[in-house]
């Protein structure tokens, strides 16, 4: 099912008519039905405090940002959810891009990737079109990388590095570069990356990738309060290779950027909007 025109028209269409269709169900063991963006229907977990809540009661995620993908994304097109969590994006993509498209949702948390990803994939009729990865995405490809889960907050999972005090608990998952998870693709139109901390080391695994597929467009989300140093790094980077700083403003708008703007604004929420 392709978005309903209200979810494309504005930003304040799509958040009102999201939340005049939102509705939760609570489903016992920790599970809580949800409707999200006012058709499609998604279980998350009571646990959560983070992200579940604002699906439930609002139906939507980052407006803007969905608002963008979802005016861009066209039938037929393939795309990758780097940090797919629940699957909002994944679903959003799915649904986008209908059946003759392509998604990869990329979660390594094993709740997520192993219950609520693949069943809100099956729950929407997606299947046929969305593979789920249950990998880290960085810059290297290993069978083990320290992963850290956070209690009551399944959107800041992270790798070693940015993780934040509040742990519950290391745990060992696999990994691997975009460069080898997409290697028999044809065809890549879309990459979207929340990668907590880690998008640089996303960035520098998916290099042949970025040749092969020159016109991709790529959403990532920069964590400035994650690694400063990194951050300013690796917006340099990308100036270097060939990149002109775009970003999603909060009317889900293609506005431009530089590397000084952002970084003076750390608590901003910077989704930048890659593209030759």
């Amino acid at each position: 099912m392709s978005l309903s025109y209200p979810l494309l028209n504005s930003r304040w269409e799509l958040e009102d008519y999201s939340r005049r269709r939102a509705a939760g169900v609570f489903y016992g063991e920790n599970r809580m039905l949800c409707r999200l963006l006012g058709d499609y229907l998604a279980f998350v977990d009571t646990h959560d405090f983070m992200l579940a809540p604002r699906l439930v009661l609002d139906g939507f995620w980052e407006a803007w940002v969905t608002l963008a993908l979802g005016r861009y994304i066209q039938p037929g097109f393939h795309c990758v959810d780097v940090g797919a969590n629940y699957g909002y994006y994944t679903l959003l993509m799915a649904g986008a891009c209908e059946r003759g498209g392509r998604v990869m949702a990329c979660e390594p948390n094993p709740l997520l990737a192993e219950t609520y990803l693949p069943g809100n994939v099956a729950l929407n009729g997606f299947r046929d079109r969305v593979e789920v990865c249950q990998k880290v995405i960085g810059n290297i490809n290993a069978e083990r990388v320290e992963f850290v889960l956070h209690d009551g907050d399944y959107a800041t999972s992270s790798l070693e590095r940015w993780a934040y005090p509040h742990r519950s608990q290391n745990i060992q998952v696999p990994a691997i570069t975009l460069d080898r998870a997409l290697a028999d693709w044809e065809r890549l139109d879309v990459v979207k990356i929340d990668a907590e901390g880690a998008e640089a080391l996303v960035w520098e695994g998916m290099q042949e990738t970025l040749k092969r597929f020159p016109a991709v467009a790529v959403a990532i989300e920069l964590h400035l309060q994650r690694d400063p140093p990194q951050v300013t790094s690796f917006l340099h980077q990308m100036e270097r290779d060939g990149y002109g700083l775009r970003y999603l403003n909060y009317e889900g708008d293609i506005a431009a950027t530089d590397p000084a703007t952002i970084v003076a604004n750390p608590h901003e929420h910077w989704m930048l909007w890659l593209q030759n």
